[in-house]
């Protein structure tokens, strides 16, 4: 069976083993959670070994977009400024959308959807606190792979592994994890109920956090492209290997999102975005 991509290509990742027992992560089995991770991260860290030329479609509007946003981080974040009233509320608002918190709503979803015995709502908040610690997983990593400075730290350029190699931390600045996070809980969502009224919010919050860390000088532009690039294949991921109940045909709101296209031209140095708007069967504009 072929995979099938955050756009409904054929994917780079390999399938998930098959779950020969039929058993089902959940509270009753942490063992089968456990397996579960373990089969993500080693299909998602391999998925660079599995690229086809097909996946350039996807990869080279990333690329500009993330070259772009390097090229503009110092000046971004010089733009952005310093206010501490404005820190304040951008924290308060991340705060919802850490690693933890995102987890934590996750697994909210998944007790409400058990509560009210909805299979679907419970698979839900159980795949996207999966999605979450997932992502996390491969931020982690990232980070620890870069070691950046964040924007009021140094020189305030952004610099890669300031100190040398032989200085290291946890929490550096590429990529954002409440980017990822957020990113990461909102595609799961947004994929297992693709109607207007559930992505425009569950998108809304993810770029509402995402932008918050931008406000609060804690991260550059770039960190958040790469963040959230992580967090919406990573999603799509495990959207594709463990949903049972994800509805086959998306809805007009879910379709728009996922064919927004990254453009840009480092000639005129413009960073934008296409879109298609399905105006019915075959017809786009």
């Amino acid at each position: 069976m072929p995979n099938i991509s955050a756009k409904g290509n054929t994917s780079t990742l390999p399938s998930a083993p098959v779950q020969h027992d039929q058993t089902i992560c959940g509270i009753t089995h942490l063992g089968r959670c456990i397996q579960d991770l373990g089969e993500d991260d080693k299909g998602i860290f391999t998925s660079p070994f599995h690229l086809q030329p097909q996946d350039a479609y996807w990869l080279a509007p990333l690329g500009a977009a993330t070259g772009a946003a390097f090229a503009y981080d110092a000046d971004a974040a010089q733009a952005v400024g310093v206010d501490a009233n404005r820190t304040n509320t951008a924290n308060k608002i991340a705060d919802f959308g850490s690693f933890w918190a995102t987890g934590a709503e996750g697994a909210g979803i998944y007790f409400i959807g058990l509560a009210q015995k909805n299979p679907k709502l419970a698979e839900t908040g159980r795949l996207a606190a999966e999605a979450v610690i997932d992502s996390g997983t491969v931020t982690l990593a990232t980070k620890l792979v870069t070691n950046r400075q964040r924007p009021r730290q140094g020189n305030g350029q952004g610099d890669f592994w300031p100190a040398g190699t032989g200085h290291w931390g946890w929490d550096t600045s590429f990529p954002s994890d409440h980017a990822t996070a957020t990113m990461a809980l909102a595609r799961v969502i947004a994929g297992e109920y693709p109607h207007w009224y559930v992505v425009v919010p569950a998108y809304g919050f993810a770029e509402t956090v995402s932008v918050s860390r931008i406000l609060a000088n804690q991260h550059f532009p770039s960190d958040i492209v790469v963040g959230q690039a992580i967090g919406f294949l990573v999603g799509s991921y495990v959207l594709n290997h463990r949903a049972l109940y994800r509805p086959a045909k998306q809805g007009l709101a879910a379709r728009v999102i996922g064919s927004i296209r990254p453009i840009a031209d480092a000639r005129t140095r413009t960073l934008a975005a296409s879109v298609e708007i399905p105006l019915g069967e075959n017809r786009r504009f």
